[in-house]
């Protein structure tokens, strides 16, 4: 790596930087005087300064009486995560402190939290009590979840037809299958229909238009929205009975709210007489409406965002096409904040080259128009006070291929340590496309000594509490069962330290055969009985062995009376004889989560919850942690990956897995989620169907090809994104031979890899390009 890094040391200085200096773009933006504004902001243009620069600017002007807000009116600054509301209210208040005013007059929120607040405030307009509870996400899946396997078990012929085959045969494997599709269409659905104010019942009176009841190849996206409506009207009756309401339904009702009360909006009018909305591109359609009824009476809304950075609209009810429709209308200025000074020029061209290229000469003329919008990044004047960083000698951008997977993140971690020992003032990170393969590169990170921080899906720490947990309490579930007797001496193992077998493989083999539990766990007053009675007879054992199996079964032995106390007392009770004192918040989380499934499904025991949790461990989050706000750390990797990498920056970047797995380019290439018997992504298809069913041409959509077209498109935004996250320096990877379960299979490099390098190696004998 040594070309990639050459002439860091001596030229690299870290931006101490406080001031803020409007520059061209900006200045548009502070000029603000009212009305509707759309501002397209590349990476690294100042998105954040600019956003507290005007709030302080309005807030200065009320001071005076002059401007939108009056004497009176306060900013309502809207963002898309808690940890940017408090990025965004620290910058406003030091933005204020700064030019000699009070750090008051605004507000900023999420979608959720002004939901929240509004629904709260007039709970007699909305129907709702004012102590409602709104469920988390833990418990929103939980509720699917159940949902889903309520209409599976009702439903046996319907998902059975769907089986590869012919016929109404289908296996095991099948039935697993259709489960993980069932819950990810459920998803889709009920997001998807909640964001167009769709009930269970009109979803499911608008797909009979075109089911006839059997999965006919032209019906079947049509059936597909008529399952998830019924698996929808299951799931809101268990809502209903909880006596809650989800993240969607407070939106609605917030919405519904402006809607009909008029007088409300007037008075919010008057409160909020200018609404920001930051991070637009994320925006739902139910949070344009709630937006747009709040700034009716006085037109004075600012939408802010990058269009060529919407990354969620392929598993989310986020539309890229909101915002870009926005900077479109007659009644809207827009402004491009085109100048940014992250980035090098080199890496600056790279992105923008993507851009080009998609947008001119993409094979697909679907994609060129929908993937991005057509603007180019532009580096800082001179004078700037963030300039972009001094391309060094030697090239900056790599462009790498490796035979296997395990040798690429193998080089990349070794590579990023070496750079972070080499360079401490500087950051690196590790982007990955999946939470798996961000697993194995931590792995081999470790295995190096490394240290890193760790942004998956979940930490290593909290899934392996989880996991122990679950290990842990199967034994209470079932006591009498020799496999939950060996995961109880593994979660012993974990916790103390010693990995899995407990230090003793022997031991381990021994439990898992041990056929009299009862007798190890609760002797009988019998003299002639030893521990080694309750195995088969098995010579060759060391004492040692039997020493430290006796030990175990004592101690497994004081957890079984806690059986009788409630799940969330049980959890604590163990997680307290296991755990470190560090890791008992993480082990409340987890007892809260289980007390919730015993509070939502009263008939289930201790071996269902178990089971529950075990399926969290190694699949979906269970715990509810909020994001918290993140800087690299010079001198640490990053390990993330790349939807969590936005946002953020580092002067060194690897970028991994750039194939045509992760980045599928034609109409015919592999799509994750694609089940190929039935022509696609069950829950794109059921979603693209609705989506043009409610606009009325449903009948003329291929949802196959929709689909795959729209996920083209936000992959080589995310690859858009991965480039811009680089300041100095960059590597883009793949492998050309992947594992597939525990197999390898061939892949091809990313098409937009082999054009971008092309492009690249162009630039780099064209002295005088840009």
């Amino acid at each position: 790596m040594s070309s990639l890094i050459l002439g860091l040391g001596s030229q690299w200085m870290p931006d101490t930087s406080t001031g803020f200096r409007p520059r061209a773009g900006q200045r548009e933006i502070l000029d603000y005087e009212g009305g509707r504004l759309g501002v397209a902001a590349v990476p690294g243009s100042g998105k954040t300064a600019t956003i507290a620069a005007l709030t302080s600017r309005l807030l200065e002007q009320r001071v005076h009486g002059d401007g939108p807000l009056g004497r009176r009116g306060r900013v309502l600054v809207v963002t898309y995560q808690n940890a940017a509301v408090d990025t965004l209210r620290g910058r406003i208040a030091a933005r204020l402190r700064e030019r000699g005013l009070p750090a008051t007059g605004y507000d900023v929120r999420t979608l959720h939290s002004l939901s929240f607040g509004l629904v709260q405030a007039y709970p007699g307009h909305v129907g709702t009590t004012t102590d409602f509870r709104v469920l988390d996400d833990a418990a929103t899946n939980a509720l699917i979840d159940k949902a889903v396997a309520d209409w599976n078990r009702a439903n046996v012929p319907v998902w059975g037809r769907l089986a590869p085959g012919e016929g109404d045969v289908y296996n095991d494997r099948w039935e697993g299958q259709w489960q993980r599709i069932a819950r990810g269409l459920a998803n889709t659905v009920i997001g998807s229909a909640k964001n167009l104010r769709l009930d269970a019942d009109a979803l499911e009176a608008l797909s009979q238009r075109a089911a006839a009841g059997d999965p006919q190849v032209q019906d079947l996206p049509a059936l597909l929205v008529k399952v998830g409506a019924q698996i929808f009207a299951g799931y809101q009756s268990l809502v209903e009975t909880s006596g809650s309401i989800d993240f969607n339904d407070m939106v609605r009702l917030a919405v519904a709210l402006l809607e009909d009360a008029e007088d409300v909006c007037e008075r919010l009018a008057k409160r909020w007489p200018v609404v920001l909305e930051d991070e637009a591109q994320d925006s739902v359609p139910l949070q344009e409406e709630l937006l747009g009824r709040l700034t009716a009476t006085t037109g004075n809304w600012i939408r802010v965002g990058d269009p060529n950075q919407s990354i969620t609209s392929t598993f989310t009810s986020a539309d890229p096409k909101l915002l870009r429709g926005f900077l479109d209308r007659d009644d809207v200025q827009a402004v491009d904040m085109s100048i940014s000074g992250r980035s090098s020029r080199t890496i600056l061209n790279l992105a923008n080259d993507l851009v080009r290229w998609t947008c001119d000469a993409y094979p697909l003329q679907a994609v060129r128009s929908r993937a991005f919008r057509d603007q180019s990044m532009m580096p800082t004047e001179e004078g700037d006070p963030q300039p972009n960083p001094v391309d060094g000698d030697g090239p900056c951008v790599l462009f790498r291929r490796f035979e296997h997977r395990h040798e690429e993140l193998l080089d990349a971690s070794t590579r990023a340590a070496r750079f972070s020992t080499s360079h401490p003032d500087a950051t690196v990170a590790i982007l990955v496309p999946t939470n798996k393969m961000g697993f194995d590169v931590a792995e081999a990170l470790r295995h190096l000594g490394v240290v890193f921080d760790e942004r998956l899906q979940s930490s290593r720490n909290a899934r392996s509490i989880v996991d122990t947990m679950a290990r842990a309490l199967s034994i209470i579930a079932q006591p009498s069962n020799s496999r939950a007797l060996e995961r109880a001496w593994q979660a012993v193992g974990i916790a103390s330290g010693e990995g899995e077998d407990g230090g003793d493989e022997n031991a381990s083999r021994l439990l898992r055969s041990c056929y009299r539990p009862e007798l190890l766990l609760a002797p009988m007053d019998d003299d002639t009985l030893t521990t080694s009675d309750a195995f088969p007879p098995v010579p060759g054992i060391h004492p040692e062995t039997w020493a430290r199996i006796d030990a175990f079964a004592q101690r497994v032995a004081k957890w079984l009376p806690a059986a009788a106390l409630p799940v969330d007392q049980l959890t604590m009770a163990l997680a307290n004889d296991l755990l470190d004192e560090d890791d008992l918040a993480t082990a409340h989380e987890i007892a809260m989560f289980l007390r919730r499934l015993s509070d939502e499904h009263p008939a289930w025991r201790l071996p269902e919850l178990v089971a529950e949790l075990s399926d969290a461990a190694v699949g979906r989050s269970l715990l509810s942690q909020p994001e918290a706000s993140f800087e690299p750390a010079p001198g640490r990797i990053t390990l993330t990956t790349l939807h969590k990498a936005k946002g953020l920056e580092w002067d060194l970047v690897y970028v991994l897995g750039v194939d045509a797995v992760e980045y599928p380019a034609t109409l015919d290439d592999d799509f994750r989620g694609h089940q190929q018997h039935l022509g696609g992504d069950p829950a794109q298809m059921a979603r693209i169907w609705m989506l043009q069913a409610v606009e009325g041409g449903s009948e003329t959509v291929d949802g196959t090809h929709e689909g795959r077209f729209e996920t083209i498109a936000e992959r080589l935004r995310l690859l858009y994104v991965a480039i811009t996250r680089a300041r100095r320096f960059l590597s883009l990877s793949y492998s050309d031979y992947v594992p597939v379960g525990q197999r390898t299979r061939h892949v091809e490099a990313a098409l937009a890899f082999e054009q971008l390098q092309t492009l690249y190696q162009a630039r780099r004998t064209m002295p005088e390009a840009e």
